[in-house]
């Protein structure tokens, strides 16, 4: 019988080692190959993964985590409550710099290590191979959510530094699946199942991931599905109608997911540095005629940060809603900003994962309502997270979120903290508040929520950060996100779509 191989493809990730792994490819891969202390399922929930246990003490800061006794590397290396400690110190190397380091900021010692003074994180402690301790700065209840994050993943031995790139290429994890030959950057992945996995059977043989062209890759993906290259894609916007018509029922998933698509305001510089600027664009654009004309009516318009996904934390906009359109509003906000007709703004958008309509018709949004000369800044992944870093950064760029893990505090902190925007001494950003926004009024209610042990608490406080921020337009939200793909489902059956908008490869199975 042949190999059992599920195919895909995927753009360039940024990093497939833990210690770096962050946007929805590089996760895919990361997740694969190692396994946390805990998994989440596909709703955010929890369930023990290498621990098998975990409790925190009263005021919350203290976590306990108990490991099991049967699990190990695929290289044969036993996975203890050291490997963790290495893991959490080789991400937090400076040298390295990698812009998930923020999941570990609530441990003690993190500044330290960060900064360089030492290389010991003194908040996570191995008592011994079965039992990690881990002391938090201040209370935070929901520690162990985080936890699902690759950065918190145990290494072997022989991973050396961060910045190993014989390791960066070819890691070897305690996950399902282990590398077939080191990573062929532009080209190819190729994941092949852990005979020394521990957790339940794995049906697929092997994983052969393309890696394609970022200015084509949608439609590159979508494509080579149609032609049988491909078990699983990604749909182009406007092929919506069509995969849902033929596949609906069959191999077409469709799901919402804990995120956000938005357009980031540089809140540190002209012409972004006003609420007025920032309520002209957003009351300028027509989220539900967009969503109905460009991604027809698969996409739910965005009037908050925070979306239905997280239940009671969700709350409907109020009265003065600064994302309603309304033009004479728009206009008004415009020229209390001093942004009258004719005004220049950038506004930065990435090619090849079907953004160009959409960016291009709130650009025409913006000049037809507003009579701004809004200037695309086009560039690929890479160059959008190099450009919204910086310091140069002035006006709008498009942006998306998906959550880590199922908490607001992971959508809310990161991206609008003040502690987030991180910026070096040449002002570049290293943290994911990149509009550069602050607001004390935030950060408190956010420190509040991390320390209420009441969750209808913990929903007041979220409701009230996302109240303020949406009131400051600290981002422009547009929608709440939806996951669309399609599947083989004459070859396969098992296959589901994960928190992290990843196909579930540990359930697919042959039909």
């Amino acid at each position: 019988m042949p190999p059992f191989v599920f195919r895909t493809a995927l753009v360039e990730p940024t990093a497939i080692d833990p210690y770096k792994a962050q946007e929805t490819e590089g996760i895919l891969v990361c997740k694969a190959l190692f396994a946390g202390l805990l998994r989440q399922t596909a709703r955010g929930s929890l369930t023990p993964a290498t621990a098998h246990s975990w409790e925190c003490d009263p005021s919350g800061r203290t976590w306990t985590f108990r490991l099991r006794d049967d699990t190990c590397f695929s290289d044969g290396e036993p996975v203890t409550a050291h490997s963790f400690v290495r893991g959490w110190e080789r991400a937090l190397d400076p040298k390295a710099n990698t812009e998930t380091a923020y999941h570990l900021a609530g441990v003690e010692g993190f500044d330290d290590v960060r900064a360089g003074r030492t290389d010991r994180l003194v908040g996570a402690v191995a008592v011994d191979d079965r039992t990690l301790v881990v002391r938090l700065s201040h209370p935070d209840v929901q520690f162990d959510l985080k936890t699902v994050q690759p950065v918190f993943s145990p290494v072997p031995l022989s991973a050396g530094p961060a910045l190993d790139q014989t390791f960066n290429d070819q890691p070897i994890g305690n996950g399902p699946f282990m590398m077939d030959g080191p990573w062929k950057h532009g080209h190819q992945i190729r994941l092949v199942r852990n005979p020394r996995w521990w957790g339940e059977p794995v049906a697929l043989d092997a994983v052969h991931i393309d890696i394609l062209d970022p200015v084509t890759a949608l439609d590159d993906e979508y494509a080579g599905f149609l032609a049988g290259r491909y078990d699983y894609a990604r749909i182009p916007p406007e092929r919506l109608p069509e995969a849902a018509r033929h596949l609906g029922g069959a191999g077409f998933l469709e799901e919402e997911g804990a995120g956000l698509h938005y357009l980031i305001p540089f809140c540190h510089q002209p012409p972004m540095d006003t609420v007025d600027a920032r309520r002209a664009v957003s009351h300028a654009i027509d989220r539900q005629g967009l969503a109905d004309r460009l991604f027809h009516g698969r996409r739910t318009p965005a009037h908050s940060l925070l979306s239905p996904w997280f239940g009671g934390a969700h709350a409907p906009a109020g009265d003065d809603d600064p994302t309603a359109f309304d033009p004479e509003a728009a206009r008004a906000a415009a020229l209390r900003a001093g942004l009258p007709s004719g005004s220049v703004v950038d506004f930065a958008v990435n090619t090849g994962a079907g953004h160009e309509g959409w960016t291009s018709a709130i650009a025409e949004s913006l000049h037809q309502v507003l009579g701004w000369d809004v200037r695309l800044r086009v560039t690929d992944a890479r160059g959008l997270v190099d450009h919204r870093t910086s310091e140069a950064a002035s006006g709008l760029c498009r942006a998306a979120w998906a959550c880590d893990y199922g908490t607001p505090d992971n959508m809310l902190y990161p991206l609008l903290h003040s502690s987030c925007t991180a910026p070096d001494a040449d002002g570049t950003a290293h943290g994911d508040n990149e509009g550069r926004y602050v607001n004390s009024e935030f950060d408190a209610a956010l420190t509040r929520a991390r320390a209420c042990t009441d969750p209808e608490g913990r929903n007041v406080e979220w409701r009230l950060a996302d109240a303020i921020a949406t009131r400051d337009l600290a981002l422009i939200p547009l929608w709440y996100r939806t996951d669309q793909r399609v599947f083989d489902a004459d070859r396969l059956t098992g296959v589901a779509i994960d928190f992290d908008g990843n196909p579930t490869l540990t359930t697919v199975r042959p039909v």
